[in-house]
């Protein structure tokens, strides 16, 4: 709400230059308080080293004909990050100059001293005058960081040992061990080479627009023939699996590892369920163990 709020304000300016009519039938300006307040209430971020600084914006709901000095606490009590070790904030005051509506608390996360299974908060506040204060949205922020890293493809070739829910129901095993190598006509797309049936290879595509959420997309392939895979044949004969919908298959740039969630089915002959398959990389010399000895 905070933030739609804050863009309708910046809205209602744009039309003023261009228009008439706008939020404001007489003047197409906002005549409202004037309020001060951080423009979300709460950021979540993707740390993936420790020279990046994130902007917390802060905003104003009408520029002022003087710069406007401002202080941002952290509220110890109410955060598990420690700054100066798990974060810097490079400023506790900071300025809306004349005629701005926008100003931002700059925050850089210590990469080396975040863990992955772990996400620190910092609670900021703003310290105003009471009268610049919309009790309705109040003077907080909570910041979130997540400790990330680069994706790199290199990282998901080579042997990989698979879990699989598949496997468990159909090939008599927890887990499969496979090969695989990036796809050199496609970007980010690795080949997971007899995933499960020998000469049937899957390929996936490692998305990278997101630090905190890498998904990962599959097109439909035909991972095997029904005749190995239940011994009798159905349809044409060839299992397909596709990516299954509402449930987003992920990786891990900092483990090396993914999780796909796929729908595996007969065409014209129907559905025969919902798998879901871990990949783990993994060291040749594992690998080779576990050829000479098993899982």
């Amino acid at each position: 709400m905070r933030k739609i709020y804050i863009t309708i304000i910046a809205a209602c300016g744009l039309l003023a230059m261009v228009t008439t009519g706008g939020c404001n039938s007489e003047s197409n300006t906002y005549k409202g308080p004037d309020y001060v307040m951080f423009s979300a209430e709460e950021y979540n971020l993707g740390v993936i080293d420790s020279e990046e600084w994130f902007e917390i914006p802060i905003s104003a709901t009408r520029p002022a004909k003087h710069d406007r000095t401002i202080a941002v606490e952290v509220v110890a009590l109410k955060s598990s990050a420690i700054e100066g070790y798990h974060y810097v904030l490079e400023s506790n005051t900071l300025t809306i100059k004349a005629g701005e509506l926008t100003t931002a608390a700059r925050i850089r996360g210590l990469s080396d001293n975040l863990e992955l299974d772990a996400a620190p908060n910092i609670a900021l506040r703003l310290v105003l005058d009471e009268e610049l204060i919309w009790e309705e949205y109040g003077i907080d922020t909570n910041i979130i960081l997540h400790k990330c890293c680069k994706s790199d493809i290199n990282a998901f070739t080579g042997w990989c040992k698979i879990t699989s829910t598949w496997a468990m129901q159909y090939m008599g095993s927890d887990a499969v061990l496979a090969y695989t190598e990036r796809d050199h006509k496609q970007d980010d797309v690795i080949i997971i080479k007899d995933m499960f049936y020998g000469g049937y290879d899957i390929s996936v595509k490692l998305l990278n627009d997101s630090r905190l959420n890498p998904n990962i997309e599959m097109e439909d392939h035909v991972m095997g023939d029904t005749g190995e895979a239940f011994g009798t044949i159905y349809g044409n004969g060839e299992l397909m699996m596709s990516q299954l919908m509402g449930s987003a298959s992920f990786y891990s740039p900092c483990e090396s590892y993914m999780v796909l969630y796929t729908t595996i089915y007969v065409e014209n002959v129907g559905t025969v369920g919902n798998y879901v398959h871990i990949l783990e990389w993994i060291s040749d010399d594992e690998a080779e163990r576990i050829m000479r000895e098993g899982f």
